[in-house]
């Protein structure tokens, strides 16, 4: 796959279950990424051959998560973030469904136990919103 055309494709199935999900008031969509394209702070890296290398997190060059930020309104990365967000302006109210953004770029790679600890947080948020509509729903009538 020709580099980018991952973090493209990305965007394009956030947008397609976003506008699935428009009828909710939760986004439980998780995006899992790792390597030196996804770093969130500068590290450095030992090479085969001694030589330490500085990866600056904020160079243009080297790191894509930018490019995938638009797709969380630029909201922290790590964080989970399956409760839709309202924001009012003026007469209108706009609902954010912004995708929660996981990555490592240490140079680990995700193990299932992390993976898993972020997907059930993801699960019992979404489970938590759904019971609250519920509610009110019921008790609306």
């Amino acid at each position: 796959m020709a580099a980018g055309n991952a973090i493209e494709r990305s965007q394009k199935n956030i947008s397609e279950i976003a506008n699935f999900m428009l009828s909710e008031s939760h986004f439980p969509y998780v995006l899992f990424l790792e390597g030196s394209n996804f770093l969130t702070e500068t590290i450095e890296v030992k090479r085969p051959d001694g030589r330490i290398v500085t990866l600056e997190y904020n160079s243009g060059m080297l790191n894509r998560l930018d490019r995938l930020t638009a797709a969380n309104y630029g909201m922290p990365i790590n964080t989970n973030l399956c409760k839709n967000k309202f924001v009012k302006h003026t007469d209108k109210t706009i609902m954010l469904q912004a995708a929660s953004i996981y990555t490592q770029g240490n140079g680990d790679s995700w193990n299932t136990k992390d993976m898993f600890n972020v997907m059930f947080e993801i699960a019992e948020t979404s489970l938590q919103v759904l019971g609250s509509v519920l509610f009110k729903q019921l008790t609306n009538k």
